[in-house]
């Protein structure tokens, strides 16, 4: 081998080890740069499952986004206005969270924490507690209706009041138009928001046979809830429908001996599984018609027929479908609190 060519290979052996070393520290970088991005302010929305992503996201940065995945048990984006301070130190300072004011607004929430502990909520505070992070929601709708205009302004009054109260910076994780953003949610909400009802009447205008009434509802499964009404529970304990009286009362056999008529009702946006549901109600109706010699009738009392059935379930699936696409699941946490 000349010494050019030994000259050569040396250079060659040199670049090579160069580069190892250069690639080993731009791994050591990107590891330790991944590290910090799993902390608490720098999460990479890659992070994200895109069961988390959202449309409305596009707006927020990579901080809020983690803070949207890591909200407290039972508060929702898609239903809560919620805010979010974060101290410039922690504190100890309970009294300046201006509890006394938020526990006077309907469907208010106010949660702590420090670091990346878990959030508590403050209605759980025994004593003193260490906090750098506050997070504070209400609820835009119920089925009264939008959050009022005063309620409104007093939730915005006391979330900047915190803020500068405990020396923090606020940012709004949803819903910070809060008038607007009710006022659609509220209108999609009349949209979805039916009580499905279905009328069984005895044959030939007759009068159900109470004692027969009774033994159909325990036989089928029929519980008495504590409002009186007889209820039927899916598997998992959560009420499907109820049967009562024509006036939508519950059934009284001792005060009404003379029962014309009952009535299967299903509250669809607290219904788990409406379609299931809704066929698990129909073999239920088929079971009474069986027992009892009774009829299904619309509101003229004529008789029901198959096509009037599928028109039925049609709708009832529709209006699952609509929920769902709004990520409010009918029967969910979400929208038994939405629609209380």
């Amino acid at each position: 081998m000349s010494d050019i060519q030994f000259a050569l290979t040396i250079l060659a052996v040199i670049i090579i080890l160069i580069m190892i070393i250069f690639n080993w520290i731009r791994l050591v970088q990107y590891r330790k740069q991944n590290h910090a991005e799993k902390s608490f302010l720098y999460k990479d929305e890659n992070g994200l499952s895109p069961e988390e992503k959202n449309p409305y996201d596009q707006d927020l940065s990579i901080s809020e986004k983690y803070l949207l995945s890591n909200l407290p048990k039972n508060i929702y984006r898609d239903i809560d206005a919620i805010a979010f301070i974060r101290l410039n130190k922690a504190t100890h300072a309970t009294s300046k969270l201006n509890l006394r004011d938020f526990i006077e607004l309907p469907h208010a929430y106010c949660f702590i924490r420090r670091n990346e502990d878990e959030w508590q909520s403050t209605e759980d505070l025994t004593g003193s507690a260490s906090f750098d992070q506050i997070l504070i929601a209400i609820q835009l709708v119920d089925r009264q209706g939008p959050i009022s205009q005063a309620h409104t302004q007093t939730f915005r009054m006391l979330s900047e009041k915190t803020k500068n109260d405990l020396d923090g910076s606020l940012i709004w994780l949803s819903h910070s138009n809060i008038e607007e953003d009710a006022k659609e949610l509220n209108q999609f909400c009349a949209l979805v928001d039916h009580m499905m009802t279905l009328t069984l009447i005895p044959k030939n205008n007759g009068m159900f046979d109470n004692e027969k009434l009774i033994e159909t509802l325990k036989t089928d499964g029929f519980k008495v809830n504590k409002d009186g009404f007889h209820e039927f529970k899916g598997r998992d304990k959560h009420p499907l429908f109820r049967v009562t009286s024509l006036n939508q009362q519950p059934l009284s056999f001792n005060l009404d001996p003379y029962i014309q008529g009952i009535l299967f009702q299903m509250d669809l946006p607290l219904t788990l599984s409406c379609k299931e549901s809704f066929d698990a109600m129909l073999e239920s109706i088929t079971n009474f018609q069986k027992e009892l010699e009774c009829m299904l009738v619309d509101s003229n009392k004529k008789e029901l027929n198959v096509n009037h059935i599928e028109r039925i379930r049609y709708q009832v699936e529709k209006i699952e479908n609509q929920m769902v696409a709004k990520n409010i699941i009918p029967g969910s946490s979400c929208a038994r609190r939405l629609f209380s």
